[in-house]
């Protein structure tokens, strides 16, 4: 898994040069280059948005030049300690609530649920829809249903 995440992003950062280098060829180019701060960051905008990595990059837009460079040192660094490792960052319990071992059986336990939604959404519920108006009562009929599946 490490070495698949380290693929995806170098061939996503290695897709975003491309593009950027594009716009920095317009906006060095002798006839009719991209100028103005606005014009040529609609462009690196759309560079950025399709590919979703500005984090690792150190983007500068001035009047008539854009330059950029990748952000080794903080970012892209970092974010390759942490391949193939599976990371819960942030859980609004405490610590004596729900310790770290048990936060990560809670995730993934979070998969039968969406298994039981599925099925409750397929043909697999033999149990025709019946229109609750009340929170307990949509509560309760879900529960039932949940536990028909079972």
């Amino acid at each position: 898994m490490a070495a698949e995440r380290k693929k995806n992003r170098e061939e996503l950062l290695q897709g975003t040069e491309k593009e950027l280098d594009k716009i920095f060829a317009a906006t060095s180019r002798k006839a009719r280059p991209v100028k103005g701060e606005d014009n040529i960051g609609v462009r690196v905008g759309k560079v950025i948005n399709k590919f979703n990595v500005e984090k690792h990059f150190i983007i500068e837009i001035e009047e008539n030049s854009f330059s950029y460079q990748r952000n080794h040192q903080s970012r892209i660094d970092a974010e390759a300690v942490l391949d193939g490792l599976y990371i819960i960052i942030s859980t609004c319990l405490y610590q004596e609530t729900l310790c770290a071992t048990d936060t990560v059986k809670a995730d993934k336990n979070l998969s039968q649920v969406e298994q039981v939604f599925r099925s409750y959404k397929t043909v697999d519920l033999k149990v025709r829809p019946i229109y609750h108006y009340t929170a307990e009562r949509v509560k309760a009929h879900i529960y039932v249903c949940c536990l028909i599946i079972m």
